[in-house]
């Protein structure tokens, strides 16, 4: 059970991440002083 709800857990915080990083990846390039580029 602490196995199924850590990998749970850890499925939901790598899926935000890779959300979070495809959102600034389609805003970075859009801001005007665009900080990685």
């Amino acid at each position: 059970m602490s196995d199924f709800d850590g990998s749970k857990l850890f499925a939901a915080a790598f899926s935000l991440a890779i959300s979070a990083v495809f959102f600034a990846t389609a805003i970075i390039p859009a801001s005007p002083n665009g900080m990685l580029a």
